[in-house]
């Protein structure tokens, strides 16, 4: 018999399918699994896990079972779909996928794409755990994204700013509408997005009559970094709290996750204590996001993979090692922003170390040097990803990877 993950792996992980009508079907042909729990929806071009995990480990201190979906996976596809931070078995999901395969086979007519079996996989897994709450973060876009099916609690849009252009858009303005397709009438929308991306979702959020939050105007937090900062809500203050997510970046994403658990207390009298929000944002996992593999000197994983998130990290390299400069080991796939992500690094870089990505979609190191010269003179290109990481370690001096998921999920498998 098929293995359900080898009949998953066959349907081609990165193709996209336009279109709900697909997912919809197939969601009906399930027994519309999607509306057995209520559910909070979290797109945005960077820190969506983050939120999500944060959002998903509150409410499961609180005491409620709670289903986390997110993508892509670093390591093992089984990291998409979590209950309680516990993964599902790769037995649970190879039977749940090879059921839809069946259906399928039996009322569709036309295949679903990889990310929207999956994600059905992750709806039939949650309906049949009976969880409290499903947090969902969308994989591209929002539009036509296959988490988009649900009236959510809560609709959380993290960011914007230009990635997978070729899908959503060359414009923010573009990938803004795309991604307000995840606001639904009166639903209230949490959002850290600014300008030409606020407006589009400030417009969104009026003609569906949805209350809108912003980071900065109802909520915010003040602190250097997560060991110590406060949150100021519309009715929530707590001072002095602490994650273990590392790096600058993350006090906004906390900061959504706050206001997105203050949102559905207020308006769905969903109960969540002090306590237990406290407990839940020193307990947050989530790998692959300033991972500090090594305290003296850094060794920072960091899956960075466009220009925004590449200032994000330049920004909390130098808020926690301040005049320190850095060797990166980078990795891209070819469809990203390569120019302006190697001008941010290279910033505050000593040395670049050039490879490719495990990836049939890996962008050409020697393209990638021909752009980072221009910026920094020490430049090494070595192909093979790990003897470009025994390269970064051997000198032990301060050292970061970044770049790519794919990338930070073959050296995580490497040195586990």
């Amino acid at each position: 018999m098929q293995n359900g993950l080898s009949y998953l792996s066959s349907l081609g992980l990165h193709k996209v399918k336009p279109g709900l009508d697909r997912i919809k079907e197939l969601l009906k042909s399930l027994g519309n699994p999607e509306d057995k729990n209520p559910g909070i929806i979290i797109a945005g071009t960077n820190g969506k896990g983050s939120v999500s995990s944060a959002i998903s480990s509150v409410l499961s201190a609180q005491g409620y079972i709670v289903g986390l979906y997110t993508s892509p996976h670093l390591v093992n596809i089984t990291e998409r779909i979590k209950i309680n931070g516990v993964l599902i078995s790769d037995s649970d999901l190879s039977s749940i996928i090879l059921e839809i395969k069946e259906t399928v086979q039996e009322s569709l007519s036309e295949t679903p794409s990889y990310f929207e079996i999956i994600t059905a996989a992750a709806f039939v897994y949650f309906a049949r755990k009976k969880v409290d709450f499903s947090v969902l973060e969308v994989g591209m876009g929002g539009r036509w994204d296959a988490t988009n099916v649900i009236t959510p609690l809560a609709s959380v849009i993290t960011n914007i700013s230009i990635d997978h252009s070729e899908y959503l858009g060359e414009k923010i303005s573009d990938i803004a509408t795309e991604k307000a397709c995840i606001i639904k009438p009166r639903v209230p929308v949490i959002t850290a997005a600014m300008g030409d991306a606020f407006e589009v979702i400030e417009n969104t959020a009026n003609k569906n009559s949805s209350t809108l939050m912003v980071y900065g105007r109802e909520f915010s937090t003040d602190g250097e970094n997560t060991d110590n900062f406060n949150y100021n809500g519309l009715r929530w203050g707590f001072r002095n709290l602490k994650s273990n997510l590392k790096g600058s970046y993350q006090l906004e994403n906390l900061s959504l996750a706050i206001a997105t658990l203050e949102v559905i207390h207020k308006k769905h009298k969903i109960k969540i204590e002090e306590s237990f929000l406290r407990q839940g944002l020193s307990n947050i996992e989530w790998e692959g996001r300033f991972e500090i593999l090594r305290e003296r000197p850094p060794l920072i994983l960091d899956s960075a993979h466009n220009p925004g998130a590449a200032k994000s990290l330049v920004k909390s390299i130098r808020d926690s090692y301040p005049d320190t400069k850095f060797t990166f080991l980078v990795g891209m796939l070819n469809d990203k922003g390569h120019e302006q992500f190697l001008k941010e690094i290279s910033s505050i870089a000593e040395r670049l170390i050039i490879t490719k990505v495990p990836s049939e979609r890996t962008a050409s190191p020697k393209q990638l040097t021909f752009i980072a010269q221009k910026y920094i003179e020490e430049i090494q290109t070595i192909d093979d990803y790990k003897s470009a990481y025994t390269e970064l370690i051997r000198e032990d001096k301060s050292s970061c990877v970044t770049g790519s998921l794919y990338l930070i999920g073959a050296i995580k498998k490497l040195i586990k």
